[in-house]
């Protein structure tokens, strides 16, 4: 026995296929997507290796450190950085990260500014930070230790 094109019993045995096609669509394009979200990540909280270049054109390096608040999205960063602390306070939307920073400890004085980073899929923070008071930005990529 055939069953005819359009029948109700054909089109039954069709809808798990359709299913499973919309289901894999939809995953794949997620996944190609531009631009990661924190939920392509284990999270970013964690300890990281930051490579720097301030406004001046002076070059860093050092650790930072990414820990969770009570307050859902925001975070309190803290660099070590050559010569210098600096502890923070950051927003996360989506895969770009916000923070506002101060030097808590440094043998040059004390300073301030914000950063503002896009996180990739590798989980690498890159971005720009500032200086208050000293015009231009500088770049610094912060990389999830392995």
């Amino acid at each position: 026995m055939t069953l005819p094109t359009d029948s109700p019993a054909r089109r039954r045995r069709r809808w798990p296929l359709v299913a499973l096609v919309v289901v894999l669509t939809v995953v794949l394009v997620r996944c190609a997507l531009p631009g990661a979200t924190i939920d392509d990540h284990e999270g970013i909280v964690g300890t990281y290796v930051v490579n720097g270049v301030d406004p001046n054109g002076v070059e860093y390096s050092g650790t930072v450190t990414i820990t969770d608040t009570d307050a859902a999205d925001r975070y309190v960063v803290q660099w070590l950085v050559t010569g210098a602390i600096q502890e923070g306070t950051g927003v996360l939307t989506g895969d770009r990260f916000e923070v506002t920073w101060r030097t808590t400890s440094s043998g040059t004085g004390e300073a301030s500014g914000t950063a503002s980073y896009t996180i990739d899929a590798e989980g690498v923070l890159r971005g720009t930070r500032t200086i208050d008071g000293i015009a231009g930005s500088g770049t610094e990529d912060i990389f999830p230790e392995t």
